[in-house]
């Protein structure tokens, strides 16, 4: 006979012991995203160094760039700071702050994901939305290294 009260004991202590794990793991997410704020509030990042000529053919492009973020979150803290690195004045859209960047990235995109990088051809057909860390990384490499 297969007792209950024993079995029931044990689901309860199971349920409880991944509920506190996930509790834990939010915990430390947040602690994360927290340190990494103010890593990026305290430490600035200094751009290459580009001639005049550069530098204003790089702000011109980087125009048609819209970086979608949370500044809370690591990767779009990364990809912000790369940006940066490399001298370019993205519009940055804090979706945490303002719900019509959400709506944005909802009705272009189609996902609400950060970070998402918003890169706009010549005419508007030729729009492309990046969302992935790696991709936006990858693009920012290829595109504006020197």
């Amino acid at each position: 006979m297969v007792d209950f009260k024993f079995l029931s004991r044990r689901i309860a202590r199971l349920l409880s012991s991944l509920l506190i794990g996930l509790l834990l793991m939010s915990v430390k997410f947040r602690m994360q995203s927290v340190c990494f704020m103010f890593a990026d509030y305290w430490f600035k990042v200094r751009p290459l160094r580009r001639s005049n000529a550069e530098q204003s053919s790089l702000d011109r492009e980087s125009r048609r760039i819209q970086l979608y973020f949370c500044k809370t979150c690591p990767a779009s803290i990364k990809i912000k700071r790369r940006c940066q690195k490399l001298g370019l004045r993205v519009v940055e859209k804090d979706v945490g702050r303002v719900n019509a960047y959400r709506n944005e990235l909802i009705h272009g995109g189609g996902e609400v994901r950060v970070p998402c990088l918003r890169v706009e051809g010549r005419q508007d057909q030729d729009t492309r939305w990046l969302y992935s860390s790696v991709k936006i990384m990858k693009y920012l490499e290829r595109r504006f290294e020197t």
